[in-house]
């Protein structure tokens, strides 16, 4: 499969799950039932996935209706020993890889080699065999390659899911604690400097003012849907200019709904995280944002990539806020870092 076919099925897939009023950020990502990894990993390394990788990994391992969302590739599951179910089918991922010889990206060529991973590799290749150098730096150009991974409910062999040593840690979880929404709020607050008002009927962000403005607390239904509109909004926030600085665009403008799919697909990596993710009643607010959403999808088959890395990024910025340092402890807690696995 060549990258281009992978950016089409992907968000072929995502495009239906959106128009059938699903979406994979809408789940509760973390339950007393939960019987694997809070979040795609490698079943032999243990390492998460990330952006679009672990997006359309999540979604698969929803449609199957399990918890477990280990997945390793063929090679990997061998060496181990374990078998793959007869009829099993792969699911691609992409990863960007060193090519031989060396060539250069565009975004490379600015000194600025992190952006050109994020961003695909798909800057324009210049010929030649040799690295550009950018002072005392060596750059040179990523390209996709797409691997196939098998499920662990496609693996004959594979031991039940145990933690890690990290996971075994004390961790504090935001399932079901309402009375963690102040101290959640307030590590998001005051770590990233964005004020918090609670008024109204609407949940929104004041770039302009670097605000967020929730509801009350008590008008949620439970701790999940105020905390899910939380991290959304905090998502927002995290593409200010003096932050990741994103295009955010203007209401009805093409940017302005791809900023919001950001912010919905940050929320589901925080969600697979902390087990809070925005539920059905969330996803039915932004109703009016799935044909804006679908249409973007079609028009550029590397949308939902760029999406889902610059929702990675999002996140990472957000669980970075809300874990403190041991020096940095809320009054009467012990140090506990916030569900990180």
């Amino acid at each position: 499969m060549e990258a281009t076919e992978f950016y089409q099925r992907v968000t072929e897939r995502v495009i239906k799950a959106l128009e059938r009023g699903t979406a994979p950020w809408t789940r509760p990502w973390r339950t007393p039932e939960q019987e694997g990894p809070s979040q795609p990993v490698n079943a032999v390394t243990g390492r998460p996935y990330q952006g679009v990788n672990a997006l359309t990994l999540a979604l698969h391992t929803l449609s199957l209706g399990t918890t477990d969302m280990r997945f390793a590739t063929f090679k990997q599951a061998k060496e181990k020993g374990w078998g793959i179910r007869r009829g099993a089918s792969g699911l691609p991922v992409i990863k960007l890889v060193s090519p031989r010889p060396f060539a250069a990206v565009s975004a490379a060529s600015r000194g600025d080699l992190h952006e050109a991973s994020h961003n695909g590799g798909e800057g324009e290749e210049i010929e030649g065999k040799e690295p550009i150098k950018e002072g005392s730096k060596r750059f040179e150009r990523l390209i996709p390659r797409i691997y196939y991974v098998f499920s662990s409910a496609d693996m004959v062999g594979i031991p039940p899911f145990s933690p890690g040593k990290e996971s075994e840690l004390p961790r504090e979880t935001l399932w079901g604690e309402r009375e963690r929404t102040e101290k959640v709020r307030t590590r998001l607050s005051e770590g990233m400097g964005v004020a918090v008002h609670h008024e109204g009927h609407r949940a929104f962000y004041n770039r302009e003012r670097d605000e967020v403005t929730l509801p009350p607390e008590e008008i949620f239904e439970d701790c999940g849907g105020y905390l899910g509109t939380l991290f959304h909004e905090f998502a927002h926030a995290t593409g200010h200019e003096k932050r990741l600085n994103r295009v955010f665009g203007r209401w009805g403008e093409e940017s302005y709904a791809f900023e919001e799919l950001v912010a919905e697909i940050s929320s589901l990596f925080v969600g697979m995280r902390t087990g809070i993710s925005p539920d059905e009643r969330h996803f039915e607010n932004h109703a009016a944002y799935v044909g804006h959403w679908t249409q973007t999808l079609r028009n550029d088959r590397k949308a939902l990539v760029r999406a889902a890395t610059l929702a990675q990024s999002s996140c990472d910025l957000l669980l970075t806020t809300l874990t403190p340092s041991p020096k940095e402890k809320l009054p009467g807690e012990e140090y506990q870092p916030l569900a990180l696995e």
